[in-house]
């Protein structure tokens, strides 16, 4: 269980490094940092550096011993695209609870095809991908409240 000197050491953590969103489920407890004013990426272009920051807990030194470990990778290759979210609300990756979600992970998708539903005060918004590629990643969960502009999935174009 993180204690308030952990937490206290990942909000600082979380506030030096570039990280706009940062969740962590760890034990019993979960934790969502949002920092204010983080701008939404709403397309990575070709040929450029990602860099990914992950908090990673140093075995040795205990809990308070979080740490930003940044790694990175060049794919000259390929563009991502990041479908985001057109409004505030609540997601949901599915029509009902217990249906199948609308997408999944390296399922290929219709630029029409509907990839997910924000509630926002008692209105189900269809959101529709708005480009045809493969789905590489789903950056929300079922029932997360997302901003306008939260990025929501990471699609590679075809």
């Amino acid at each position: 269980m993180l204690n308030i000197e952990d937490i206290t050491t990942i909000i600082k953590l979380i506030d030096q490094s570039s990280l706009t969103r940062f969740e962590l489920e760890y034990e019993s407890t979960k934790l969502v940092l949002v920092k204010a004013g983080a701008a939404a990426i709403s397309d990575i272009p070709a040929a450029t550096v990602l860099q990914h920051e992950q908090l990673v807990k140093d075995p040795s030194s205990g809990m308070a011993a979080w740490r930003v470990e940044k790694t990175s990778q060049t794919d000259a290759k390929e563009a991502l695209h990041t479908i985001t979210a057109p409004m505030i609300g609540t997601f949901y990756a599915a029509a009902e609870p217990g249906a199948e979600p609308f997408i999944q992970i390296g399922q290929k998708i219709a630029a029409d095809q509907i990839v997910c539903i924000l509630e926002a005060m008692k209105l189900f918004n269809e959101t529709e991908a708005g480009i045809a590629g493969e789905i590489v990643s789903i950056l929300a969960k079922d029932g997360d409240f997302v901003e306008y502009g939260q990025p929501l999935f990471v699609v590679k174009p075809d």
